[in-house]
């Protein structure tokens, strides 16, 4: 099945367990192979506390995360994640810390 880009938005993101966590913000292209490799999700305020992420009551300032499309097990209506919320907790890393330096490129 194929779905236009701009139809994802605002799709309910489920973890297994049946935990709202959150909605599809926007899908990530990987411009070298034209492949959906993350979806980047905006959580609810309880997921964003399971997180440890600082939510807001302001759309623009919200927190989002990274999912990427691995950890989807199906997607319609509704994107159903392979993962629960708690080890959703432990795959989401940031990827560059604040006070890190400038990050150095590998190409």
């Amino acid at each position: 099945m194929h779905v236009q880009l701009e139809k994802l938005r605002r799709r309910r993101v489920v973890d297994a367990t049946g935990t709202i966590v959150g909605r599809v913000r926007e899908p990530l292209v990987d411009m070298e192979t034209w492949l959906i490799d993350a979806l980047r999700v905006t959580p609810t305020r309880h997921a964003a506390e399971e997180l440890g992420l600082a939510w807001s009551w302001w759309w623009w300032k919200r927190p989002t995360i990274d999912v990427p499309t691995g950890q989807v097990q199906a997607a319609s209506e509704t994107v159903i994640l392979r993962i629960a919320l708690g080890e959703l907790r432990e795959a989401h890393r940031p990827m560059v810390q604040l006070d890190d330096p400038e990050p150095v490129s590998i190409h």
